[in-house]
């Protein structure tokens, strides 16, 4: 499940190579994106296409004419560029400037930005993968959950919710030699739930390297689906990024741990039936020694 661009080319790079191959109203839609990278990404197809000259139904034939599923993944890719060429603070100035000081224009701005990342999420989110995660965690002796940076906050939450759901899990927050010694016990009858942005460190590497020696199952929640994460995991579930950042890196992977959570009690709902009784007996005891 490998995105469009992943050739390592920048935006700009990608663009210039298809002018060519344009239509006129296409190739004028895409001259202006060239000129004007900041307006695309914090922009509407119908916004673009005004400012362009044009229509919201040009704008978006021309990022599939230059090889994209559509504009959200086009932004995506323009976003990843910015980031790559621009400091922190330059990155969060844009985004405050685009955000206004309205409340009105800051709430349509971030929920225009959640729709867009949800609905680029159900595009590429496969059913398949959905059954097979949920399947190998249900097979588990004990899930493993870990996240990186921020994404911890989501392997936390998934721990809770397959808990719930009847599964033996054990989150984990270590980093670097804490996160040796709570591989340890990691076995093949085991699987391990990984939150993994598009960013990597050596920490992953030794969750990914270690998964695979000992033969315990992996499944990646990210937003990076390069060719080269998929070759070392069982299965890769997306969890798009926001190319504005308007919105932050857990709101897509939370709702995969949902999906996830879901699909487990639709499978084995007895085990999840039991397990919810139990802890509604448990919270009732905790509830009659107050």
């Amino acid at each position: 499940m490998s995105t469009t661009y992943l050739g390592g080319d920048h935006f700009d790079d990608h663009v210039r190579a298809r002018l060519d191959d344009l239509k006129p109203a296409e190739r004028q839609v895409a001259r202006f994106m060239l000129a004007n990278p900041n307006e695309v990404l914090f922009s509407s197809a119908g916004d673009l296409g005004a400012a362009a000259g044009t229509s919201d139904a040009t704008v978006v034939r021309t990022a599939k004419a230059l090889g994209y599923s559509g504009l959200p993944e086009l932004k995506r890719h323009l976003g990843q560029t910015f980031t790559a060429r621009t400091e922190p603070t330059v990155r969060l100035s844009a985004a405050i400037e685009n955000l206004g000081s309205t409340g009105s224009r800051q709430i349509d701005r971030v929920m225009a930005d959640s729709a867009e990342r949800l609905q680029e999420m159900q595009r590429q989110l496969a059913p398949e993968a959905v059954e097979e995660a949920a399947q190998l965690l249900l097979d588990a002796r004990m899930v493993f959950t870990w996240g990186l940076g921020l994404s911890s906050v989501c392997a936390e939450y998934a721990a809770f919710r397959l808990a719930r759901r009847g599964l033996v899990t054990r989150h984990c927050d270590d980093t670097g030699f804490r996160l040796a010694d709570a591989l340890l016990p990691l076995g093949a009858d085991d699987a391990v739930l990984v939150y993994v942005p598009a960013r990597q460190n050596r920490d992953v590497e030794l969750i990914l390297r270690y998964a695979e020696e000992v033969g315990a199952a992996v499944v990646l929640v990210t937003s990076d689906l390069s060719a080269d994460l998929e070759s070392r995991v069982r299965v890769v579930l997306p969890a798009p990024d926001s190319p504005t950042k308007f919105t932050g890196e857990t709101l897509t992977a939370s709702i995969v741990t949902d999906i996830l959570a879901h699909t487990i009690a639709s499978r084995e709902p007895d085990r999840a039936k039991t397990t919810a009784d139990l802890l509604t007996r448990l919270r009732a005891d905790l509830g009659e020694r107050k």
